[in-house]
């Protein structure tokens, strides 16, 4: 006998091979033998590395035989010698025996539990790193040629894949919107040519077409991105009894809540977050999760509420894996921080964000990094410090047409010339603003804020607590054009 060969190492095979539902015929074609049979006969030795081969094929690990020789023996142990007639069980005795027998069941369901849970957590790691390799053959082609592969190749209908396909299309999202598009559509391509369950296909589908969704909102199409998320609601809610688990159901509420916050429902992209919050138990989507909170907080003037979700999300953002979420993160919490007068604790974490930003390398992410310098220095008294610092992120927000970015940076260097009493040059950035927003044909709204904080510098009675209201107005207007401006009651509505 080999070294290595355990003669019970038959029986674990057909163990696994039943618990999972194998016959010996579709695991020998699997694995390309004849031999199964004989090796859990016992008739042909089966060693510790040639069982691992084996199980493979049925998704499982090398773990799984570890797990089978423990439950066996478990049972073992309960075993006991068998008595004669003449040697009866006593009541007690017969109660043992039948608890035993209770017990060995229990551990017979928790070992099919468990090689159950091994079964589809191996598969879902398996068709994880296949996807993986696929989408390395298929990013490099054009559109077209991706479709092909699919087509002609049917490990190119997997699930694994087009759930990473959906993923690429999220990444591509922000700076990509056409790109994001593309993906999304591929990914419901691969969906719809899904070879396995036809109720797990549905719930597929929509989890593609949900991503279609998406990337029809970032490309500004939200009509679009309405009806592709009806169909994705329904389709995913009818194949959802087949879903054994493998796709994050975190993801629909997530998408429905960034398309709500865009038609500026907000009470119902709330909801959405929440709902992702809730449905996401293994925390894969949390921190991006709590960015979505953290913005509708951000529209809805909320800057205390978007710094407790921030704050929570903080964590959860590997600045080394994902220093463009990183950094976003950090900066939008330093700036409420500033909006809620905690410039200290702002100062304190200043360092920070700017490192980021000097990693990325991206002159607006630079420029903003000024800008918030420039924030917290005039909130710690830090007038010149302030002021150069303004002057400076204006430049670029003026030269890159940031029209929102230097109507806000403008504002905030107007605060500081009010102090001063430096009205002429008040009333001079006021008139500048107002030409820019008029020629970039800016929101109604917006260009009347800024004409009242103009026709007030023109008469030298604009005030810090009038400019500091169009500010915040500002703010928020540039994500939720339908934001009014009431300059009598000192309120915004919609």
């Amino acid at each position: 006998m080999p070294k290595h060969a355990l003669p019970e190492l038959g029986v674990i095979l057909s163990l696994l091979r039943q618990a999972l539902g194998w016959n010996q015929a579709d695991l020998g074609r699997a694995a390309g033998t004849k031999q199964i049979n004989e090796y859990e006969r016992g008739r042909k030795t089966l060693t510790r590395q040639r069982l691992e081969y084996l199980i493979a094929f049925m998704g499982l690990p090398p773990e799984a035989i570890d797990a089978a020789l423990d439950f066996q023996a478990e049972i073992r142990a309960m075993a006991s010698p068998p008595r004669g007639a003449a040697d009866p069980l006593s009541a007690a005795e017969r109660r043992v025996e039948v608890v035993s027998a209770r017990f060995a069941r229990l551990m017979h369901g928790y070992a099919r539990s468990a090689l159950t849970m091994m079964t589809v957590e191996g598969e879902a790691l398996r068709a994880r790193e296949q996807a993986e390799f696929l989408w390395s053959l298929m990013k490099k082609r054009p559109p077209a040629a991706r479709r092909k592969l699919v087509e002609r190749g049917l490990r190119f209908r997997s699930w694994a894949l087009c759930e990473r396909v959906a993923r690429e299309s999220i990444r591509a999202a922000p700076n990509h919107p056409l790109e994001a598009l593309e993906l999304a559509e591929l990914a419901l391509f691969i969906a719809d040519r899904f070879a396995g369950d036809a109720k797990w296909r549905l719930a597929l589908q929509g989890y593609a077409l949900a991503h279609v969704s998406n990337g029809r909102r970032v490309c500004n199409d939200l009509p679009g991105a309405e009806e592709a998320f009806a169909r994705a609601k329904k389709l995913w809610e009818q194949g959802a009894s087949a879903n054994p688990g493998l796709l994050n159901a975190a993801w629909l509420p997530w998408i429905e809540a960034a398309l709500r916050r865009e038609q500026r429902r907000f009470s119902e992209a709330k909801k959405r977050i929440d709902e992702a919050l809730a449905l996401d138990q293994e925390g894969e989507l949390k921190g991006k999760i709590l960015l979505s909170k953290s913005a509708i907080f951000q529209i809805l003037g909320d800057p205390e509420g978007s710094a407790v979700a921030l704050a929570e999300a903080a964590p959860l953002i590997d600045p080394e894996r994902e220093p463009r979420n990183a950094f976003g993160l950090r900066f939008n919490f330093l700036v409420d921080l500033c909006f809620l007068d905690r410039f200290a604790e702002a100062k304190a974490k200043l360092a920070e964000v700017r490192e980021l930003a000097e990693r990325l390398g991206e002159e607006l992410d630079l420029t903003r990094v000024v800008w918030v310098e420039g924030k917290i220095a005039a909130g710690l008294g830090q007038t010149a410090e302030a002021l150069a610092a303004f002057e400076q992120s204006r430049k670029v927000f003026y030269r890159r047409k940031l029209t929102w970015d230097y109507a806000v940076v403008s504002l905030e260097l107007a605060l500081i010339l009010l102090a001063q009493g430096r009205t002429g040059e008040t009333r001079r950035l006021a008139e500048e603003m107002l030409q820019i927003f008029r020629v970039q044909k800016v929101e109604r709204e917006a260009l009347a804020a800024l004409q009242v904080f103009c026709d007030a510098a023109r008469q030298e009675t604009a005030t810090v607590e009038l400019t500091r209201r169009v500010i915040k107005f500002l703010y928020r207007a540039q994500h939720d054009p339908e934001l009014r401006f009431e300059p009598e009651t000192g309120a915004e509505a919609r």
